[in-house]
């Protein structure tokens, strides 16, 4: 796209000496017009475009480690439309500015239980230990029992035998292979972006402090570093753990699974309303800190000046 530009400049400036020279400027200015408009569509084009690994955010005001959090409840975060990748738990400041803390605090208290420090730390810290993967092992023991010497092939004709249409990605099936496979690490990472997400609710609704924060969420994030290669496998983990939750079909129209899929799969390409994709902006191997190194609302000192409550 650089390249485009500067050949068209010199090719412009070369060929305006020669119109200033021979008195053609008439025709100059239809070549500039021209030039403009033909540059104008192919940056749409090129924004439109743009290959995946170009998606990058280069303006984002968090530490890399709250980028990592950010990126590990993508998923979660881009299923609320109004947060943004740019702000601490999608919110940032922007909770205390528009009298959200009090909408957080009732998500927290109708999903999770959580009023207050002791029960934020007691579910998060739960969430490390245990989560849903302790369910998960329970429920798949006995289904490995009961179809123990079953291909994939087999347990999707089981599934038929109740739906015509089920396939490899029917709950049976897509939750015992993966537990054959994995064990309880298969919903690690449903457990730990969920934990590295959930913990900055927490924090912006006054629940937890920064440091407590941190603590838990590079916990959460090392653990999942130690299991997954990638954001991929990490991502396709946690939204194994939707499926497990909802206990339905991957791919059945209208289910939650289906729409998180639809979510993580824009969220891959990075097409709208996600302009980038944060799985490209911010590397799965990322060494996470502890270190308090922004302001009390995620940001680093050198973008203060941008993403500050006096500033908007």
């Amino acid at each position: 796209m650089k390249a485009t530009i500067i050949v068209s400049a010199l090719i412009v400036i070369l060929i305006g000496v020669l119109s200033v020279l021979s008195g053609e400027m008439a025709g100059f200015i239809a070549l500039i017009a021209t030039l403009a408009f033909g540059l104008g569509i192919t940056a749409v084009l090129y924004l439109k475009f743009k290959p995946r690994e170009k998606r990058v955010d280069t303006f984002n005001p968090l530490s890399p480690t709250l980028r990592w959090m950010n990126t590990a409840g993508s998923i979660l975060l881009a299923a609320n439309e109004s947060a943004d990748f740019r702000y601490l738990g999608g919110y940032g400041y922007r909770v205390l500015l528009n009298g959200q803390q009090q909408s957080l605090r009732r998500t927290l208290w109708d999903y999770w239980g959580i009023q207050s420090h002791d029960t934020a730390l007691e579910e998060m810290r739960s969430l490390l230990t245990e989560g849903m993967r302790a369910q998960y092992k329970q429920d798949m023991e006995r289904l490995a029992l009961q179809y123990q010497m079953y291909t994939e092939e087999q347990l999707v004709e089981e599934v038929r035998k109740i739906d015509p249409n089920a396939d490899e990605d029917s709950y049976l099936p897509k939750m015992l292979l993966a537990w054959r496979r994995y064990g309880e690490n298969a919903l690690l990472g449903w457990d730990m972006g969920r934990c590295a997400f959930i913990i900055q609710w927490c924090y912006l609704s006054g629940y937890v402090d920064m440091q407590e924060m941190l603590d838990i969420a590079v916990d959460a994030g090392r653990k999942a570093q130690k299991v997954f290669q990638n954001w991929e496998e990490m991502m396709e983990s946690y939204l194994l753990g939707v499926q497990y939750w909802q206990h339905e079909d991957k791919n059945t129209p209208g289910s939650m699974t289906a729409e998180r899929w639809g979510l993580y799969e824009k969220l891959w390409k990075g097409q709208k309303p996600f302009r980038e994709s944060p799985y490209v902006s911010t590397p799965f191997e990322l060494p996470l800190s502890k270190e308090i190194i922004t302001d009390r609302y995620g940001v680093l000192p050198e973008y203060q000046k941008y993403y500050h409550p006096s500033k908007n």
